[in-house]
């Protein structure tokens, strides 16, 4: 019996997203299963090695597999409205699915995203002249070859570690055919010690008499540019009359709109219910490269304290403003002219100190705090950028 059991183990394999077995005799046919490369070929797998490593590919389901096509990894955001669960329905049940995003079953979340983060190193820290290297990113790009989501994938890192099933595969590929390992599988805590580093935490400084800071905004998207704003939240107790919005472009590093918090035509006020308001500002925004938003507090027009100076797609100086002189912080995070409308760049984090910058792709919230924040009445120390 149990020799029937190996034998009939050797015979089949298990399809990376439904989790079922199914014959080797049946690769290639429709109702079978074929290649699934995880690292998308499109996203810049154009010749060997790459494309034929073995790290990167799985038996799939051909239904699911055509479902997933080349969308980056990630879960269904709070705001989607067309999140498709199971994946497909040949997909296993915990499998999820929108537009951009695939989720694939739990239990190998950590796998693929520790497949992902071979490709990336093996594929792109190593070969510096590869043009342009594959990367990892919470703002996946065909043309760069930038997969993603990195965030979501350090997450999968740390809460599906290896299995013993996963160990094993990674000793045959290493022993009996490619002779190398994925190294993220031996050692999981490389991957924060690369990566975690390099996702922008957030750069809002704070003083004991003033809490505020730029929270989220959309500046570009394909066609037409539409709902672009700016979200600003204040402490409560904060004098918000003090506040200004200056934006600068990374053209010429000049200023060139400044917006006062307190007028009430400019920004909407909405509370946040932890001891918070949040400014909105509807208003167009120039699309980068290396454009600005500051955000500054003074009543003399002569005399501002810069409280926060961010830059999209680049850093800049500013030549004039309240911000003259002072060199902004690049996000290292950007949308595109292929970016949606409801995009966004925002905070997310379950409190002050955890909070960090990321995109949100169809999950903006101009208005309410954004997926994943939370946001507590609590004093934070730090120094205010002088003038």
């Amino acid at each position: 019996m149990l020799r029937m059991l190996i034998i009939l183990r050797l015979l089949q394999m298990i399809e990376i997203y439904s989790l079922r077995a199914v014959a080797k005799k049946l690769a290639g046919r429709p109702d079978g299963w074929n290649r699934e490369h995880l690292w998308p070929r499109s996203y810049g797998l154009i010749d060997a090695p790459a494309l034929s490593d073995l790290h990167n590919i799985r038996p799939a389901d051909v239904n699911v597999n055509s479902s997933r096509g080349n969308k980056y990894y990630g879960e269904c955001t709070d705001t989607s409205t067309d999140c498709l669960r199971p994946a497909n329905r040949e997909a296993a049940l915990d499998t999820e699915t929108d537009k951009q995003r695939w989720a694939p079953p739990l239990q190998v979340r950590g796998d693929i995203a520790r497949s992902l983060m071979y490709m990336a190193v093996c594929y792109g820290f190593h070969v510096p002249d590869r043009n342009p290297p594959l990367q990892l990113s919470d703002s996946p790009n065909v043309q760069n070859r930038t997969m993603g989501l990195l965030s979501e994938l350090l997450k999968w890192n740390e809460i599906d570690p290896p299995s013993r099933e996963e160990q094993l595969r990674n000793e045959r590929i290493c022993k009996l055919y490619q002779h190398n390992r994925n190294p993220f599988i031996d050692h999981p805590e490389y991957a924060n010690l690369i990566w975690k580093p390099t996702i922008p935490t957030i750069s809002t400084t704070f003083s004991p008499s003033l809490q505020a800071w730029v929270n989220e905004f959309h500046y570009n998207n394909k066609g037409e540019d539409r709902n672009e704003f700016v979200e600003v939240i204040v402490k409560r107790s904060t004098d918000a009359s003090t506040l200004k919005l200056i934006l600068y472009n990374g053209a010429d590093g000049k200023m060139y709109a400044s917006l006062p918090l307190e007028d009430g035509q400019v920004f909407t006020i909405n509370n946040s219910n932890s001891g918070f308001l949040i400014f909105t500002t509807f208003v167009r925004l120039q699309n980068g490269p290396a454009d600005g938003i500051a955000l500054v507090s003074g009543r003399n027009d002569d005399h501002y304290e810069v409280i926060q100076f961010l830059s999209y797609g680049g850093t800049l100086k500013a030549k004039d403003g309240p911000a003259k002189g002072i060199e902004s912080i690049d996000l290292q995070l950007q949308e595109t002219k292929k970016s949606s409308d409801d995009d966004s760049l925002g905070l997310t984090g379950q409190s002050l100190r955890e909070l960090h910058w990321r995109k949100f792709v169809r999950g903006a919230t101009p208005g309410k705090l954004n997926i994943g924040q939370r946001i507590e009445d609590t004093m934070i120390h730090s120094k205010i950028i002088p003038h």
